[in-house]
């Protein structure tokens, strides 16, 4: 299973003018992320998958320097617009354009899913950081999304839901990196909608609908309207309004590199 970067890119790029509307999530997580960051002045930081800045502008106030890397060109112009100063590279977190030995602070939310291989992304930031250098991340966890890969699964054999690896697989990702210092804290996010549809367009929104290996056209209108209600019966909560759940598995990761 092979994730086609240009295809991350040109989703997440088609969404650059609507993934702060729909973005509340991944503010959240990324604003909980930050907790994690020690107390310290950086030199220099790296947003590693920076989208629209969002966070590129709370790394300054902590650094001399920011600078802004993601797949998207569209999107990494967007972070340079959105904030003064930073500098902003398209770029891939499994091969960095970045000297060695030369970031003291990685701050990368929600990217690192989008990695074939998140030992090899794990390397590359341990190349870049600096002695004593810092790295926060999150990722997301098998179990994330279960409702909707539940309620398709009943009406085709297709993929429309990306699988992500389990926390023994970061951990031991970590390690395979050469981190030795490292601690990883797991927190579950529900999120509520009135029906499925709504977290469909939430997932466009964003930019997040490729679905790795999935196939074009999996589903018609038919079958749309019979995963919708399937969803409903089965995760709707009386105590929510009747709205469905969405479940996130995160993964917050805190590694020095000493």
């Amino acid at each position: 299973m092979i994730i086609d970067k240009e295809q991350v890119a040109r989703h997440f790029s088609k969404a650059v003018d609507t993934y702060n509307d729909f973005a509340g999530l991944q503010r959240d997580i990324g604003h909980r992320l930050l907790q994690e960051v020690p107390n310290n002045h950086y030199p220099l930081a790296m947003d590693l998958g920076c989208g629209t800045g969002f966070f590129a502008k709370a790394l300054q106030s902590s650094s001399s320097q920011v600078i802004g890397i993601d797949l998207s060109h569209a999107m990494a112009s967007q972070a340079k617009r959105a904030n003064t100063g930073i500098a902003a590279v398209v770029a891939d977190a499994e091969q960095l354009s970045l000297a060695n030995d030369s970031v003291d602070l990685v701050f990368s939310n929600l990217a690192l899913q989008w990695c074939n291989d998140l030992s090899t992304a794990l390397s590359e930031i341990k190349r870049v950081l600096k002695p004593g250098g810092v790295a926060v991340f999150s990722t997301l966890l098998d179990g994330t999304l279960y409702e909707l890969k539940q309620s398709w699964s009943e009406l085709n054999q297709y993929r429309h839901v990306n699988h992500f690896i389990s926390a023994d697989d970061v951990a031991a990702c970590i390690q395979l990196s050469g981190f030795k210092n490292s601690r990883l804290i797991f927190e579950t996010e529900t999120l509520w909608y009135q029906q499925a549809l709504s977290l469909l367009a939430e997932l466009k929104g964003i930019g997040a609908n490729y679905v790795i290996d999935g196939k074009p056209n999996a589903s018609n209108a038919t079958q749309l309207k019979k995963m919708v209600s399937s969803y409903k019966q089965q995760f709707a909560n009386p105590a929510k309004g009747n709205r469905v759940s969405a479940t996130y598995k995160v993964c917050y990761g805190v590694l020095i590199n000493d």
